[in-house]
């Protein structure tokens, strides 16, 4: 054999195995098809909407004083990655909220939650191990604020999320990441129900600590499957 050919085969071999090692770091060993889940796990905050997040007493005994500080939320989503760049599915969310208010003639707000079902499409942009996404889709939400006599104030109806994530897999079909969905509602009336009593009304900014948006963020975990 030529003395150039017997130095070629070994540099050409060389160079095969360092391409095949870059071909497999730049294409990793991951499935991106199929039946996907995913849950949220973290905090909760609120977004001023219709009603404010934080309340400054005006002298007069309908403005409650205080804030609607953050609190733990979570998510869970199901759906199915139909390419690996689009994602559709459904996800449920709920996140409780810190409240300090005082209330004139009546007992102190307790707790306050929102509970929000929604339908998803998710684009994604698939980079090595990374997912890059922003789902969004409308929904239905329902948030309520109890007071510790009993009495409730809450406001209910369409809803549209936000949900930006980025996500690495760790594993061939799991991802590890984070996520933030914000949940833009689109309530109307406030209803207060008082013993067995309720009445719905269209906001009103003097009183009502409902309707407010929220914000659910955390570590995203999550994988495909089938």
């Amino acid at each position: 054999m030529h003395l150039a050919t017997r130095l070629a085969l070994p540099a050409f071999a060389l160079a095969g195995a360092m391409l095949a090692t870059s071909s497999a770091e730049a294409k990793p060993n991951i499935t991106r098809r199929g039946g996907q889940f995913g849950l949220t796990l973290g905090g909760s905050i609120c977004m001023p909407g219709q009603a404010k997040c934080k309340r400054a007493d005006d002298g007069s005994d309908v403005t409650p004083d205080g804030k609607t500080r953050p609190s733990f939320g979570l998510g869970a989503e199901l759906g199915y990655r139909i390419k690996p760049w689009i994602y559709a599915g459904a996800q449920y969310n709920v996140g409780f909220f810190d409240t300090q208010y005082e209330v004139s003639g009546a007992g102190n707000f307790k707790r306050a939650y929102q509970n929000s079902v929604y339908g998803v499409i998710k684009p994604i942009l698939p980079v090595w191990r990374f997912d890059f996404g922003l789902g969004m889709g409308p929904g239905f939400s329902r948030q309520a604020f109890l007071i510790s006599g009993g009495d409730k104030q809450y406001s209910q109806g369409f809803s549209w999320m936000f949900s930006p994530s980025i996500d690495i897999f760790v594993s061939r079909r799991i991802f590890l990441g984070v996520k933030a969905d914000i949940l833009l509602n689109g309530h109307n009336k406030v209803c207060h129900e008082v013993g067995n009593t309720t009445s719905c009304v269209k906001h009103d900014d003097r009183q009502d600590l409902a309707p407010v948006h929220q914000m659910i963020f955390g570590l995203h975990i999550g994988g495909t499957f089938l």
